[in-house]
Protein backbone atom coordinates (compact mmCIF):
# COMPACT_ATOMS: atom_id res chain seq x y z
CA UNK A 1 0.00 0.00 0.00
CA UNK A 2 1.57 3.63 -1.51
CA UNK A 3 4.65 1.50 -1.81
CA UNK A 4 5.58 3.59 -4.93
CA UNK A 5 4.95 7.35 -3.25
CA UNK A 6 6.90 9.29 -1.57
CA UNK A 7 5.58 9.68 2.14
CA UNK A 8 6.94 11.65 4.95
CA UNK A 9 6.95 9.72 8.13
CA UNK A 10 6.29 12.83 11.05
CA UNK A 11 5.41 11.39 14.97
CA UNK A 12 4.38 13.40 17.70
CA UNK A 13 6.41 13.00 20.74
CA UNK A 14 3.83 14.69 22.98
CA UNK A 15 0.02 14.89 21.80
CA UNK A 16 -0.39 17.84 19.72
CA UNK A 17 -3.50 19.82 20.36
CA UNK A 18 -4.91 23.23 19.43
CA UNK A 19 -4.74 24.68 23.07
CA UNK A 20 -1.13 25.40 22.19
CA UNK A 21 -1.63 27.01 18.99
CA UNK A 22 0.00 30.51 18.84
CA UNK A 23 -1.27 33.21 16.18
CA UNK A 24 2.01 32.79 14.53
CA UNK A 25 1.18 29.38 13.79
CA UNK A 26 -2.02 29.77 12.56
CA UNK A 27 -0.93 32.61 10.49
CA UNK A 28 2.22 30.27 9.29
CA UNK A 29 1.27 30.44 5.19
CA UNK A 30 2.60 26.32 5.21
CA UNK A 31 -0.74 25.80 7.26
CA UNK A 32 -4.17 26.29 6.27
CA UNK A 33 -4.70 28.86 8.46
CA UNK A 34 -9.06 28.84 7.86
CA UNK A 35 -8.61 24.73 8.94
CA UNK A 36 -7.09 26.18 12.17
CA UNK A 37 -9.06 28.62 13.11
CA UNK A 38 -12.23 26.64 13.27
CA UNK A 39 -10.82 23.10 14.59
CA UNK A 40 -10.48 21.69 17.99
CA UNK A 41 -7.67 18.97 18.12
CA UNK A 42 -5.88 16.81 20.04
CA UNK A 43 -3.75 14.86 18.30
CA UNK A 44 -1.02 11.41 19.29
CA UNK A 45 0.78 9.52 17.35
CA UNK A 46 2.09 9.37 13.89
CA UNK A 47 1.06 10.49 10.56
CA UNK A 48 3.13 9.34 6.73
CA UNK A 49 2.10 12.73 4.72
CA UNK A 50 2.72 13.63 1.42
CA UNK A 51 3.47 16.58 -0.20
CA UNK A 52 1.62 18.29 -2.70
CA UNK A 53 3.22 20.16 -5.27
CA UNK A 54 2.22 23.45 -6.38
CA UNK A 55 -1.06 24.08 -8.62
CA UNK A 56 -2.21 26.44 -10.85
CA UNK A 57 -4.81 29.44 -10.02
CA UNK A 58 -7.38 27.91 -13.06
CA UNK A 59 -6.58 24.81 -11.41
CA UNK A 60 -8.53 26.00 -7.68
CA UNK A 61 -10.88 27.98 -9.88
CA UNK A 62 -11.73 25.74 -12.32
CA UNK A 63 -11.18 22.08 -11.52
CA UNK A 64 -11.03 19.52 -8.92
CA UNK A 65 -8.10 18.93 -6.65
CA UNK A 66 -6.50 17.84 -3.58
CA UNK A 67 -5.68 20.07 -0.69
CA UNK A 68 -4.17 17.54 1.89
CA UNK A 69 -3.42 14.21 2.15
CA UNK A 70 -2.27 11.99 5.09
CA UNK A 71 -2.31 8.48 6.52
CA UNK A 72 -2.67 9.07 10.26
CA UNK A 73 -1.99 6.19 13.12
CA UNK A 74 -4.32 7.85 15.61
CA UNK A 75 -3.15 6.97 19.07
CA UNK A 76 -5.61 6.78 21.75
CA UNK A 77 -7.25 9.77 22.88
CA UNK A 78 -6.90 11.48 19.41
CA UNK A 79 -10.18 13.76 17.90
CA UNK A 80 -10.54 16.89 15.80
CA UNK A 81 -13.93 18.91 15.89
CA UNK A 82 -13.95 21.11 13.21
CA UNK A 83 -16.56 23.13 11.28
CA UNK A 84 -16.51 26.32 8.41
CA UNK A 85 -13.78 24.56 6.99
CA UNK A 86 -14.06 25.38 3.13
CA UNK A 87 -13.06 21.76 1.99
CA UNK A 88 -14.47 18.27 1.13
CA UNK A 89 -12.77 15.27 3.64
CA UNK A 90 -12.60 11.34 2.96
CA UNK A 91 -11.88 9.48 5.93
CA UNK A 92 -11.20 6.16 5.19
CA UNK A 93 -10.13 3.31 7.43
CA UNK A 94 -7.13 0.60 7.09
CA UNK A 95 -7.22 -0.92 10.33
CA UNK A 96 -8.05 0.25 14.35
CA UNK A 97 -11.17 1.61 15.08
CA UNK A 98 -12.58 5.22 15.31
CA UNK A 99 -16.12 6.83 14.91
CA UNK A 100 -17.28 10.06 13.11
CA UNK A 101 -20.93 12.22 14.18
CA UNK A 102 -21.97 14.27 10.94
CA UNK A 103 -25.02 15.59 10.17
CA UNK A 104 -26.54 14.57 13.64
CA UNK A 105 -26.04 10.54 12.73
CA UNK A 106 -22.77 9.09 14.39
CA UNK A 107 -20.40 6.19 12.13
CA UNK A 108 -18.30 3.46 13.73
CA UNK A 109 -15.87 2.79 11.19
CA UNK A 110 -13.54 -0.11 10.94
CA UNK A 111 -11.55 -1.92 8.26
CA UNK A 112 -13.02 -0.38 4.56
CA UNK A 113 -15.29 1.73 6.28
CA UNK A 114 -14.92 5.78 4.82
CA UNK A 115 -17.21 8.80 5.08
CA UNK A 116 -17.44 11.83 2.80
CA UNK A 117 -18.20 14.97 4.62
CA UNK A 118 -18.61 18.58 3.58
CA UNK A 119 -16.58 20.38 6.85
CA UNK A 120 -18.32 23.67 6.15
CA UNK A 121 -20.42 21.41 8.18
CA UNK A 122 -20.03 20.03 11.83
CA UNK A 123 -17.83 17.04 12.23
CA UNK A 124 -16.00 15.66 15.19
CA UNK A 125 -14.10 12.42 14.63
CA UNK A 126 -12.16 10.60 17.58
CA UNK A 127 -9.74 6.87 17.76
CA UNK A 128 -12.22 4.04 19.66
CA UNK A 129 -9.74 1.95 21.65
CA UNK A 130 -5.85 2.38 21.38
CA UNK A 131 -5.82 2.90 17.82
CA UNK A 132 -7.26 3.95 14.32
CA UNK A 133 -4.96 4.22 10.78
CA UNK A 134 -6.88 6.11 8.58
CA UNK A 135 -6.40 7.69 5.37
CA UNK A 136 -7.47 11.76 5.51
CA UNK A 137 -7.97 13.30 2.01
CA UNK A 138 -9.00 16.64 1.66
CA UNK A 139 -10.17 18.02 -1.99
CA UNK A 140 -12.06 20.87 -3.41
CA UNK A 141 -13.06 21.95 -6.80
CA UNK A 142 -16.48 24.58 -8.09
CA UNK A 143 -18.53 21.31 -8.55
CA UNK A 144 -18.05 19.75 -5.64
CA UNK A 145 -21.08 21.07 -3.37
CA UNK A 146 -23.43 19.92 -5.56
CA UNK A 147 -21.73 16.74 -5.86
CA UNK A 148 -21.52 15.82 -2.45
CA UNK A 149 -25.51 17.03 -2.43
CA UNK A 150 -26.54 14.31 -4.80
CA UNK A 151 -24.20 11.72 -2.64
CA UNK A 152 -25.98 12.32 0.74
CA UNK A 153 -29.07 11.78 -1.44
CA UNK A 154 -28.58 8.34 -0.78
CA UNK A 155 -29.13 8.91 2.94
CA UNK A 156 -25.70 8.65 4.60
CA UNK A 157 -21.51 9.74 4.28
CA UNK A 158 -20.72 6.28 4.66
CA UNK A 159 -19.31 3.90 2.42
CA UNK A 160 -17.31 0.69 2.32
CA UNK A 161 -15.14 -1.65 0.18
CA UNK A 162 -12.11 -3.42 1.13
CA UNK A 163 -8.78 -2.07 1.22
CA UNK A 164 -7.41 -3.36 -1.76
CA UNK A 165 -10.59 -1.79 -3.53
CA UNK A 166 -11.38 0.98 -6.74
CA UNK A 167 -10.87 3.55 -3.74
CA UNK A 168 -7.58 2.34 -3.18
CA UNK A 169 -6.83 2.49 -6.70
CA UNK A 170 -7.96 5.87 -6.86
CA UNK A 171 -5.73 6.80 -3.91
CA UNK A 172 -2.41 5.92 -5.14
CA UNK A 173 -3.25 6.94 -8.52
CA UNK A 174 -4.19 10.42 -7.27
CA UNK A 175 -0.93 10.69 -5.58
CA UNK A 176 1.07 9.49 -8.52
CA UNK A 177 -0.18 11.98 -10.82
CA UNK A 178 1.15 14.34 -8.18
CA UNK A 179 4.61 12.91 -7.69
CA UNK A 180 5.91 13.97 -11.22
CA UNK A 181 5.90 17.15 -12.98
CA UNK A 182 3.80 17.09 -16.13
CA UNK A 183 2.26 19.92 -18.47
CA UNK A 184 -1.93 18.54 -18.30
CA UNK A 185 -1.42 17.24 -14.36
CA UNK A 186 -3.81 19.25 -13.05
CA UNK A 187 -6.13 17.91 -15.80
CA UNK A 188 -5.68 14.96 -15.48
CA UNK A 189 -5.85 14.80 -11.37
CA UNK A 190 -9.32 16.36 -11.67
CA UNK A 191 -10.02 13.82 -13.74
CA UNK A 192 -8.64 11.28 -11.29
CA UNK A 193 -10.84 12.93 -8.53
CA UNK A 194 -13.93 13.00 -10.88
CA UNK A 195 -13.93 9.60 -11.56
CA UNK A 196 -13.15 8.71 -7.76
CA UNK A 197 -15.74 10.48 -6.78
CA UNK A 198 -18.39 9.20 -9.05
CA UNK A 199 -17.56 6.20 -7.78
CA UNK A 200 -18.34 6.97 -4.36
CA UNK A 201 -21.80 7.93 -5.23
CA UNK A 202 -22.35 4.36 -5.87
CA UNK A 203 -20.36 2.62 -2.90
CA UNK A 204 -22.62 5.55 -0.87
CA UNK A 205 -25.70 3.89 -1.88
CA UNK A 206 -27.39 1.05 -0.13
CA UNK A 207 -29.70 0.56 -3.75
CA UNK A 208 -26.45 1.07 -5.73
CA UNK A 209 -26.95 -2.68 -7.02
CA UNK A 210 -30.74 -1.81 -7.81
CA UNK A 211 -30.40 1.08 -9.97
CA UNK A 212 -30.34 -0.50 -13.24
CA UNK A 213 -33.33 -2.53 -11.82
CA UNK A 214 -35.73 0.82 -11.54
CA UNK A 215 -39.12 -0.62 -12.45
CA UNK A 216 -40.71 0.36 -15.47
CA UNK A 217 -43.88 2.30 -13.83
CA UNK A 218 -40.96 4.51 -12.15
CA UNK A 219 -38.77 4.98 -14.93
CA UNK A 220 -42.36 5.81 -17.28
CA UNK A 221 -43.11 8.28 -14.37
CA UNK A 222 -39.69 9.66 -14.23
CA UNK A 223 -39.90 10.09 -18.22
CA UNK A 224 -43.53 11.80 -18.04
CA UNK A 225 -42.30 14.35 -15.31
CA UNK A 226 -38.92 15.29 -17.68
CA UNK A 227 -41.58 16.05 -20.43
CA UNK A 228 -44.49 17.86 -18.60
CA UNK A 229 -42.61 19.69 -15.58
CA UNK A 230 -44.27 23.06 -16.41
CA UNK A 231 -47.73 21.46 -15.63
CA UNK A 232 -49.36 21.63 -11.97
CA UNK A 233 -48.30 17.90 -10.93
CA UNK A 234 -49.40 17.21 -7.64
CA UNK A 235 -48.54 13.90 -5.91
CA UNK A 236 -52.24 13.21 -5.81
CA UNK A 237 -52.04 13.43 -9.81
CA UNK A 238 -48.53 11.64 -10.14
CA UNK A 239 -49.86 8.68 -8.13
CA UNK A 240 -53.64 8.64 -10.27
CA UNK A 241 -51.40 8.41 -13.53
CA UNK A 242 -48.89 6.06 -12.19
CA UNK A 243 -51.96 4.36 -10.83
CA UNK A 244 -50.45 3.77 -7.42
CA UNK A 245 -50.85 4.44 -3.66
CA UNK A 246 -49.44 7.92 -3.10
CA UNK A 247 -47.49 6.78 0.16
CA UNK A 248 -46.07 3.60 -1.67
CA UNK A 249 -45.40 6.08 -5.03
CA UNK A 250 -43.23 8.27 -2.71
CA UNK A 251 -41.53 5.18 -1.33
CA UNK A 252 -40.59 3.37 -4.53
CA UNK A 253 -40.00 6.88 -6.04
CA UNK A 254 -37.71 7.62 -3.34
CA UNK A 255 -36.08 4.06 -3.50
CA UNK A 256 -35.26 4.41 -6.96
CA UNK A 257 -34.32 7.12 -7.60
CA UNK A 258 -32.64 9.08 -4.25
CA UNK A 259 -35.59 11.81 -4.75
CA UNK A 260 -38.75 12.12 -3.31
CA UNK A 261 -41.73 13.18 -6.15
CA UNK A 262 -41.73 16.53 -5.10
CA UNK A 263 -37.92 17.27 -4.99
CA UNK A 264 -37.48 15.68 -8.50
CA UNK A 265 -39.85 17.91 -10.08
CA UNK A 266 -38.17 20.94 -8.37
CA UNK A 267 -34.74 19.77 -9.58
CA UNK A 268 -35.99 19.51 -13.16
CA UNK A 269 -37.61 22.76 -12.74
CA UNK A 270 -34.67 24.77 -11.20
CA UNK A 271 -32.36 22.68 -13.76
CA UNK A 272 -34.21 24.54 -16.46
CA UNK A 273 -34.17 28.06 -14.87
CA UNK A 274 -31.05 27.84 -14.45
CA UNK A 275 -30.43 27.25 -18.42
CA UNK A 276 -32.69 29.89 -19.44
CA UNK A 277 -30.94 32.39 -17.21
CA UNK A 278 -27.57 31.87 -18.25
CA UNK A 279 -28.68 31.57 -22.02
CA UNK A 280 -31.34 34.39 -22.47
CA UNK A 281 -32.05 37.50 -21.16
CA UNK A 282 -35.55 36.65 -19.56
CA UNK A 283 -36.70 38.11 -16.53
CA UNK A 284 -36.38 36.12 -13.47
CA UNK A 285 -40.29 36.36 -12.81
CA UNK A 286 -41.22 34.91 -16.45
CA UNK A 287 -38.87 32.05 -16.23
CA UNK A 288 -40.26 31.36 -13.19
CA UNK A 289 -43.59 30.90 -15.32
CA UNK A 290 -41.81 29.51 -18.12
CA UNK A 291 -40.52 26.22 -15.65
CA UNK A 292 -43.51 25.64 -14.10
CA UNK A 293 -43.55 28.09 -10.44
CA UNK A 294 -46.16 30.58 -10.68
CA UNK A 295 -44.91 32.17 -7.53
CA UNK A 296 -41.70 34.39 -7.64
CA UNK A 297 -40.81 34.40 -4.02
CA UNK A 298 -41.04 30.58 -3.76
CA UNK A 299 -38.95 29.97 -7.24
CA UNK A 300 -36.79 32.55 -5.57
CA UNK A 301 -36.48 30.89 -2.38
CA UNK A 302 -36.22 26.99 -4.27
CA UNK A 303 -33.69 28.23 -6.43
CA UNK A 304 -31.16 29.47 -3.63
CA UNK A 305 -31.97 26.31 -1.80
CA UNK A 306 -30.92 24.59 -4.61
CA UNK A 307 -28.07 26.60 -5.56
CA UNK A 308 -27.16 29.19 -3.15
CA UNK A 309 -27.47 31.84 -5.02
CA UNK A 310 -30.56 34.32 -6.17
CA UNK A 311 -31.47 33.80 -9.64
CA UNK A 312 -29.85 37.38 -10.45
CA UNK A 313 -27.18 36.62 -8.46
CA UNK A 314 -26.61 32.75 -10.54
CA UNK A 315 -27.30 35.10 -13.63
CA UNK A 316 -24.73 37.38 -12.65
CA UNK A 317 -22.08 34.88 -11.58
CA UNK A 318 -22.10 33.40 -15.34
CA UNK A 319 -21.61 36.82 -16.65
CA UNK A 320 -24.63 36.43 -18.86
CA UNK A 321 -25.72 39.68 -21.05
Amino acid sequence: MFENIELTTAVAKTSLSSRRLTESTIEDPKYNSENLKNSSFCITGSADCFSRPPITDFAVKNLYYMQDFSVFHYGFGSYTERKNFHSFLILYTYSGHGSIVYQDKTYQLKEGDGVFINCMDYHFYKVEGKSWDTAVLHLYGSLLPELHAQYMQNGTAAFHENTTGKYQHYLEKLLALYSYPHLYRDWQVSACIDNMLNYLLLLGSEEAGKRNDTPQDIQYLMKYMENNYTERLTLDYLASFANMNKYYLSKEFKKYTGFSPNDYLISLRIDQAKTLLKSTSMPASKIAHEVGIHDINNFTNLFKKKTGMTPIQYRNANDVF
